[in-house]
């Protein structure tokens, strides 16, 4: 199959209604796609199941997964492109004005007030932004936006993901929640933003270092008696589209009698980089707080129980297997509105209007794949 083949599959799909995903991996040549074949909401409560998983942030709510045993799994070659991303024709319904600024620089200044009395030692905030676009009546809209996905973010998970009970999600996220095969273990910390500069390169300051040693250190606290050897890379800057971060790869081999993959989505989300430390207390002040319910935005997806590359099911084999990514630079698509999600890490040494300002400018970059 190739990959006209798949897109004209999946438009199909869509046009019938069936819930599919369709994913590349970073700096990968192929897209895989997962499609499931009939309509029903199928729910895995302990991830042993082996399927392709749509978990929400709130780990009290339920995570969706397309069984390997109730989908076709495809995948074809993917040549990297490079050209031109058209402006986008798209109009905010919530445009940028005093009000909608003004709650956010409160809930900002909220979380940094909190900090300072309490235990919390970094939330993160988020908020959401609509905007008017065409709507996707056929899968050719919706694949002309995945493709302008795929060719802005090289090196992100980049998906599309649709139920017809729950909508349209599309994302090219950075970060990796974790991989883990056989014993070989691998995850990352990723905090800091900054918008890439003329030379490609981002001056990060002493808050935003400090937020990732705050990530790089909830790893290791979190590993210690599960990963005998813990192998943690010095901080690089790591870049997503057009945007910067600081990134530290972590990761070994591990005791799986320990920790299977239950246990460490247990241990792991949601991270310190889309929640906050300590990670009960970031929570509760998130759900109290925002002004909004993120959903499945800074939830998790990707691979369950089943090879990568043979899509071979795992399920009678006693070799673990996960490929997750944690759901960042995403938008959920409904009747011709993109909701898109953005936000970033509060510290002690935040600055308000700093802060409203880097999710205007992640908005900004998410926008441009819009039609």
């Amino acid at each position: 199959m190739d990959l006209d083949s798949l897109y004209a599959v999946i438009q199909k799909h869509y046009a019938d209604e069936l819930p599919f995903a369709i994913y590349r991996k970073p700096n990968k040549n192929e897209i895989r796609g997962v499609l499931q074949q009939d309509d029903k909401l199928y729910i895995t409560s302990d991830f042993k199941e082996s399927g392709f998983v749509f978990a929400p942030f709130d780990t009290e709510l339920n995570a969706l997964i397309f069984p390997v045993s109730k989908s076709e799994l495809l995948t074809v070659s993917y040549p990297k492109k490079e050209e031109e991303i058209p402006e986008p024709k798209v109009s905010k319904l919530t445009p940028e004005n005093e009000i909608l600024k003004s709650d956010h620089l409160k809930l900002v200044l909220k979380g940094i007030e909190n900090i300072e009395s309490n235990t919390l030692k970094k939330v993160v905030l988020s908020r959401r932004e609509e905007v008017k676009i065409q709507p996707l009546n056929s899968g050719k809209e919706l694949l002309i936006m995945y493709e302008r996905l795929l060719v802005s973010y090289p090196s992100a998970f980049v998906y599309c993901w649709y139920h017809p009970s729950v909508g349209l999600w599309m994302g090219a996220s950075p970060e990796s929640l974790f991989s883990l095969e056989n014993k070989t273990f691998r995850t990352m910390a990723l905090a800091g933003t900054h918008k890439e500069d003329i030379n490609g390169k981002a001056m990060w300051t002493e808050k935003e270092k400090e937020e990732q040693m705050m990530v790089t250190s909830f790893l290791e606290k979190a590993l210690e008696k599960v990963v005998p050897i813990l192998m943690i890379s010095k901080p690089t800057t790591y870049k997503a589209g057009n945007i910067m971060h600081i990134k530290t790869d972590v990761g070994g081999t591990i005791n799986t009698r320990l920790c299977d993959i239950p246990c460490l989505i247990k241990k792991l989300h949601p991270t310190p980089a889309v929640c906050g430390l300590p990670t009960d207390e970031a929570k509760q002040f998130i759900l109290e707080n925002e002004f909004y319910d993120r959903e499945f935005y800074t939830g998790f997806l990707g691979e369950l129980n089943y090879l990568d590359t043979t899509f071979t099911d795992k399920e009678k084999t006693d070799n673990s297997y996960a490929d997750l990514y944690v759901n960042l630079r995403c938008m959920k698509i409904n009747k011709g509105i993109a909701t898109l999600y953005v936000g970033g890490g509060i510290t002690k040494d935040s600055n308000p209007e700093d802060e409203w300002n880097e999710t205007v400018h992640k908005a900004g970059t998410i926008m441009q794949i819009l039609s």
